[in-house]
Parts: C-alpha cells; structure tokens; sequence
C-alpha cells in the first residue's frame, strides 16, 4: 500500500514535480497551497508524512509544523527550505521537525529522507526501563511514574538509545548516528532535542531523572534510586 503524503507548497511547479513524480516511487500524494488548507487536510484524514515548505501564503511553515506536532507527536514532518543558514535548520528542529530538505533538491534525495523517517519500527518490542522511565517500542510511548510525556521523533529515539545504554556514556556522534539521512545535520541540532528531553522529562521528576552531560564526551541517564 502507498504512503499517504500531505504536501503543503504554493510553488506551482514544485508543488506539479511532486504530485506526478512521487507516485512512481510508492507514494500517494495530496498537495495543499496554504496553512490554512494544510491543518484542514491533516484533520480531515491520516498521513503517513507531510511536507511542509516554510513560506506559504497565509503563514510561516513553522506555525504549521507546530501545530501538527501538537496534534500528533509521532507524524513525520519534513521542512522544505530555500534557507541556508544553520539558524532557520535548528529552529525548525526545536519545533519538533524530523528532518529538513534545502531546494533546489532531487527525488532521489526527498525519497532517501522519507524513507528514513518512514522506516519500519525495531523488530524488538520489548519495553524499555530505567527507575520509573518505561518505554513502549511498540506504541512509540513514553511513561515517568506513570504520566505519559509526549515526544518527538527523535527526541523518543534519543531517549531510547539513552535507555539502552543506562550507564554508559553515549557520544554526540553515536546520537547524530541515529539520523544518518540528514546530511547536513549541525552538532546544535542536538542540544536543541536533548534540551526539550531534559524540559519534558524535568517536568515530571525534576532532577530526580536526568540526562547529564559528560564533558567532551557525550551524555549519560542519570536517576536517583528515590524513584527507583
């Protein structure tokens, strides 16, 4: 079965590229122009990804991503640039974006990036724990003392790879490792994530769970057995 696109772009001719060429890939494709049109779209059916360009008529692509990532956490989003400046890359990462294409880009390139986003969940279900952190590999779902935190895409798999290795230090590298279709990912886009982790899971235990940071290093999971 294809996987169901939302395009958000008022570029005539992008907008044309993609709804003919895509479906030669195994993709199904809705193109919108406004974000107006795209919050409409994404409540009225379920995509499997949307693609959101970051200047639209009625608004910035960011105000969207927001409110998509609101809405639902776990839905892939892709920005769609013409910005090259390593600000506009990060801040769209902070708003809870997956991942961001710069144009002019190739199909080859767009599809290389979906499908990594798009890729099939681990083969193992089992639940991840650490004190009273447990998280659900199938249903992609987070839990600290029993209150469930909503996360992103790659917040959850930092997280998770933090989990997996509780004790350890893990590097910057072994984390950027985890998006390897982001070419052009910065080191910032790191402590932007880890930064709303620590935020979220901050909220519910305060320091009592923490991710600490080891200089130079990398970072490592920290609880204390208060809450074990």
């Amino acid at each position: 079965m294809n996987k169901e696109i939302l395009l958000v772009e008022d570029d005539p001719m992008i907008a044309r590229t993609l709804t003919m060429s895509l479906p030669y890939r195994g993709y199904a494709v809705s193109s919108v122009r406004t974000l107006k049109e795209g919050l409409q779209a994404s409540a009225d059916r379920r995509f499997d990804i949307v693609l959101i360009d970051l200047q639209l008529p009625d608004g910035s692509g960011y105000d969207l991503c927001q409110s998509l990532k609101e809405r639902s956490p776990d839905l892939p989003v892709l920005i769609i640039t013409a910005r090259t400046d390593e600000k506009s890359a990060v801040h769209s990462l902070t708003l809870g974006a997956d991942d961001h294409i710069r144009k002019p880009f190739g199909l080859d390139e767009l599809t290389a990036r979906m499908g990594r986003l798009l890729r099939d969940e681990p083969s193992s279900s089992a639940p991840l724990c650490f004190r009273e952190l447990t998280i659900d590999m199938a249903r992609r779902r987070v839990q600290i003392k029993g209150t469930e935190i909503s996360l992103g895409r790659r917040e959850f798999e930092i997280l998770a790879l933090l989990v997996r290795r509780q004790g350890e230090v893990v590097t910057r590298a072994e984390i950027l490792d985890l998006f390897p279709d982001s070419l052009d990912t910065f080191d910032r886009t790191v402590d932007s994530h880890l930064s709303h982790l620590r935020k979220k899971m901050r909220a519910v235990v305060g320091e009592r769970l923490r991710i600490h940071p080891v200089y130079g290093v990398g970072y490592r999971l920290e609880g204390e057995e208060g809450i074990s």
